[in-house]
């Protein structure tokens, strides 16, 4: 029976997604940047976060005009750079932390990554707490994490057994890459296609299931299946033999012998197919 792939997604869909990024040390460029230009380091970029607000008089919980949450995203922004102002000329100063919001103070003390100060203690992997100063790191969720918890969220293809870390495509209850979920006997990729499997599991396009396991027509060779754009076909059996429709005709005349018309049918003489008049004929002959 034909199958079709039961869920495709984009990386954007699915929860256990991630970017890969690297935290990078505070060096002097950095305060030589900030001296040069007689100004505090640039506030971090608005996120996608909202304020939390408390639900109005009545229990009603509406959400609050789109003015309001702009205007609000320009207070903070404008305190971080007010705040930022009032340190700019001490020493080793290079901003606040984006987790703590402390003062980070000395190179050795910070680290800068997607745009933001941190203190090297605060930005540390969100499962194991390992510090990501210098090295690779993963953002899930909103979640910061290392390399190697990262990869322990993801799932290994069924054909590869390497992790999936982009499109994930979900066919029989197992999870594949889209490139290596593809045809046993051909490179066909199945994705988002029909497709079948044998008894042993493995999966075909229907083009080659049907090349392999369909049944051979005994007169001209080739297999009996539905034509394209239907799902199902007929076969004749005889003499333990299959054949297609038209292909059922008598050997010495051509007559073809799946007519309903009366006299016509298969009348077998001596292994071969014949209609009633050349199965007489036949017989005649051979007296």
């Amino acid at each position: 029976m034909a199958q079709l792939v039961e869920s495709l997604g984009p990386a954007s869909q699915r929860k256990k997604t991630a970017v890969r990024d690297e935290a990078f040390a505070l060096d002097d460029d950095f305060l030589d940047d900030l001296d040069a230009l007689d100004a505090p380091p640039r506030p971090p970029p608005p996120t996608d976060s909202k304020p939390v607000r408390p639900p109005p008089p009545g229990g009603d919980d509406l959400p609050p005009p789109p003015g309001d949450e702009v205007e609000s995203e320009v207070d903070n922004l404008t305190k971080i750079l007010v705040k930022n102002m009032e340190h700019a000329g001490e020493e080793g100063f290079f901003g606040f932390c984006n987790i703590c919001e402390q003062k980070v103070i000395g190179s050795e003390n910070g680290v800068q990554a997607m745009g933001k100060i941190y203190h090297k203690q605060c930005f540390v992997c969100g499962n194991c707490t390992t510090e990501l100063r210098g090295k690779p790191f993963f953002t899930v969720e909103n979640q910061i994490l290392c390399d190697n918890c990262y990869h322990g969220t993801l799932e290994t293809c069924s054909v590869c057994k390497e992790y999936i870390k982009d499109r994930i495509l979900r066919a029989m209850d197992m999870p594949f890459h889209p490139e290596c979920f593809k045809c046993h006997d051909c490179p066909k990729m199945l994705d988002g296609i029909p497709f079948t499997t044998d008894a042993d599991n493995q999966v075909y396009c229907l083009d080659c299931y049907h090349r392999k396991f369909a049944p051979r027509c005994a007169s001209c060779g080739e297999p009996i299946v539905p034509e394209d754009g239907k799902e199902e076909t007929l076969r004749v059996i005889s003499m333990d033999k299959s054949f297609h429709v038209g292909c059922f005709n008598c050997q010495d005349c051509g007559r073809n012998l799946s007519s309903g018309e009366d006299g016509q049918g298969c009348y077998p003489f001596e292994g071969s197919l014949l209609c009633r008049d050349c199965n007489i004929k036949r017989g005649q002959a051979a007296k």
